[in-house]
């Protein structure tokens, strides 16, 4: 899904930014080689890094033993 119509930058574009290391917004766009323009997508592009984030997290975490 589209989060930053502006520069058009997807999910996946932001997931990607998260799994190359970018902690906040502004260092994911700058990752992407973009500026955000008016603003809008930033909330939604911090929930989509943080999920990105906690996925990552929840792989490399071990299993439980059962």
């Amino acid at each position: 899904m589209y989060v930053c119509i502006c520069n058009g930058l997807t999910d996946r574009d932001f997931t990607a930014a998260a799994q190359a290391g970018a902690t906040t917004v502004s260092q994911a766009f700058k990752s992407l080689g973009e500026k955000p323009q008016c603003g809008r997508c930033v909330s939604c592009a911090r929930e989509v890094m943080a999920d990105a984030r906690l996925d990552m997290a929840q792989r490399d975490m071990p299993m439980a033993a059962e």
